[in-house]
């Protein structure tokens, strides 16, 4: 519901000091949008514990469906999950979190054109795409032992393949996809794929 800050909220005035934020859900959103510097995705641990990808898929859509959202929003969509404050395990090792990525992702892949530039963002999302164990702990710091190395290539092709897609279809200049993807993989300390 719009002025409730429950599905998406969305950020005016991102270089001020203190942001105006405007809550809406999927049906408000292209009037709350209008003004927007950039998304935030808020998905709960009640959609995640009950696999209800439905509204994260059709909010999600709303951006790459509109070749205006598509340009306006690139490196401007934040992933928020709430409900898990209190489980000191982090995100990527809470099962159920690792399987509602995986099927949001199935319907829709679109995270290396919209997501924050940001390298532990990014790092979530392919995390929770592929098999990890803790390979480190250091001082609120984990690091990741990946499981499948191949794995990890197949994903990020499939996502910069999904970029490329969506790049395609709106007419994004190649050089900005270039741009996007040496960033990302500045981001996660990749080099050599995608």
């Amino acid at each position: 519901m719009p002025g409730e800050f429950k599905q998406l909220a969305i950020l005016d005035n991102l270089e001020a000091s203190t942001m105006d934020f405007r809550a809406t859900d999927a049906d408000g959103f292209h009037q709350v949008a209008q003004d927007a510097e950039m998304v935030v995705i808020l998905i709960t641990r009640q959609e995640i514990e009950t696999l209800r990808v439905a509204s994260a898929v059709e909010r999600l859509t709303m951006l790459s469906d509109s070749a205006k959202h598509v340009q306006r929003f690139a490196g401007r969509v934040a992933i928020q999950v709430s409900g898990y404050d209190d489980d000191p395990r982090p995100l990527v090792l809470i099962p159920e979190c690792v399987n509602y990525f995986r099927a949001l992702n199935v319907q829709w892949n679109h995270w290396f054109h919209f997501l924050v530039p940001d390298a532990e963002l990014l790092k979530l999302i392919l995390l929770m795409l592929v098999d990890v164990q803790v390979h480190a702990s250091q001082r609120e710091r984990v690091g990741y032992a990946i499981g499948d190395l191949s794995r990890l290539h197949a994903v990020l092709d499939e996502l910069f393949g999904a970029m490329d897609q969506l790049h395609e279809r709106f007419d994004v200049p190649a050089a900005d996809g270039e741009l996007t993807k040496a960033i990302i993989r500045q981001a996660i300390s990749i080099d050599s794929i995608g």
